[in-house]
């Protein structure tokens, strides 16, 4: 580059002391300012990505290749490589362009160049005919250098087969089998920033999704220990999940619980899906924003064990013993009422409680709950001689209501499928 084009190329104008006006560096300045006035010279403008990009692919389509290219222009490839054109095409996905530049790449290496390529490759969502032709350049790049930069690498792509078609099956198996965790592959691969959400941990990751659908299995599934240390994988140092791809919490939450939606899970394994998930993703009932991707199935496993329902119990059964319980607690504060009314006994305090007693033998009868049916008739009988004589005829009434409500209480948790929970 020539000085004058050096000078013009500048943001800003030099700055020189004011020195006497007979010196040479004075003169120089002088000549300089002149040159400057003149304006013969206009800087040249610095290319994005986006616009140099543009021009690469305008040029590849005219000429139906690379061939004609600037040697800078293909050192910045890399960078080209793999960008949208806009149509969700990329110059990659033309047919010989990606190959006649590993070709020239072969013949013209560079480090820089390598390390942008390398960067790609592991960041990019690539096809699998992309990265069988990829991934032999790369590696071939990095194991002819002797840089302790690449011999690190080398190291990394041979321990965790970054550069090879099953290498992301292979990481997926070993955080299964509990011989890696993910925050560990993360650490010493040295995948920060973009690289641990790039396109070989995605690979990774839909992997390991699709092996552990059978992780719950009694025969074939995961350890407790084995399942817990998986999980625990996905937190960093200070026990946050770690921010891997978008969706993968609701994809990890479906495969943990989808094996449940059908049978109940051992007390143990239960605790630790559930504990895991309401820490990570918070409680369905009052986080539903970030339960929202998961499938309604599956996210009704989890509410079902949070609220100590059996998921066997049917829905409409279930309604109908919410509805018998909260009937009950009114039950229970009428007949203190009715206690401490020693002259009369109030007629719509009678009434009230018959209605409470009516509003459970109706769902009831539905479901043929006849020791429930029963003992409402019992209480509801009582109730009837207290109206007609309009006072408590002794203490052993009250007594004897109470002691119904308790039976009705048990009557009420008997009920077949319904485990009581307090």
């Amino acid at each position: 580059m020539s000085l004058k084009r050096a000078i013009f190329a500048h943001q800003q104008a030099f700055l020189f002391p004011n020195l006497p006006l007979g010196s040479r560096v004075a003169q120089a300045e002088q000549k300089l300012a002149d040159l400057c006035a003149q304006n013969a010279f206009t800087r040249i403008p610095a290319e994005d990505l986006q616009t140099g990009l543009l021009r690469v692919a305008e040029w590849i389509t005219q000429h139906d290749g690379i061939e004609g290219l600037s040697r800078k222009d293909l050192k910045k490839m890399p960078w080209f490589l793999f960008e949208d054109l806009g149509d969700g095409m990329t110059l990659a996905d033309l047919p010989s362009v990606l190959p006649e530049w590993l070709h020239w790449f072969r013949d013209h290496p560079s480090s820089g160049t390598l390390s942008v390529l390398l960067y790609q490759v592991l960041l990019k969502t690539l096809t699998r005919e992309q990265l069988a032709l990829l991934h032999p350049v790369v590696y071939e790049g990095i194991a002819s250098s002797r840089h302790p930069k690449w011999q690190l690498w080398k190291d990394r792509c041979d321990r965790f087969h970054l550069l090879t078609l099953d290498g992301p099956d292979r990481l997926a198996e070993r955080i299964y089998q509990g011989s890696l965790t993910f925050e560990t592959f993360c650490r010493e691969a040295d995948f920060s920033g973009e690289l641990a959400t790039g396109g070989f941990v995605q690979r990774s990751l839909t992997r390991l999704l699709i092996r552990m659908q059978d992780y719950a299995d009694q025969n074939t599934g995961l350890k407790l220990e084995t399942l817990k240390a998986l999980l625990n994988g996905f937190r960093d140092q200070q026990g946050r999940f770690l921010q891997i791809i978008p969706g993968f919490k609701a994809q990890l939450a479906e495969v943990l619980l989808r094996p449940f939606m059908n049978r109940e899970p051992e007390a143990n394994l239960k605790n630790l899906v559930r504990d895991f998930l309401v820490k990570n993703l918070g409680d369905p009932r009052t986080h539903p924003a970030a339960w929202q991707a998961v499938d309604p199935k599956a996210r009704q496993v989890i509410t079902l064990w949070l609220s100590g329902r059996p998921s066997r119990l049917d829905d409409k059964v279930w309604m109908f013993i919410e509805e018998a319980n909260k009937q009950i607690v009114g039950l229970e504060k009428d007949f203190y009422q009715i206690k401490n009314q020693t002259t009369a006994v109030s007629p719509n305090l009678l009434l009230q409680s018959v209605h409470r007693l009516n509003a459970i033998i109706g769902v009831a009868q539905f479901f043929q709950l006849f020791d429930v049916i029963n003992t409402c008739k019992t209480i509801e009988s009582t109730l009837n001689r207290i109206a007609q004589r309009h006072a408590v005829e002794g203490p052993h009434v009250v007594d004897e209501l109470f002691d119904r409500l308790g039976r009705l209480q048990t009557a009420v948790r008997d009920v077949p499928g319904f485990g009581f929970h307090a």
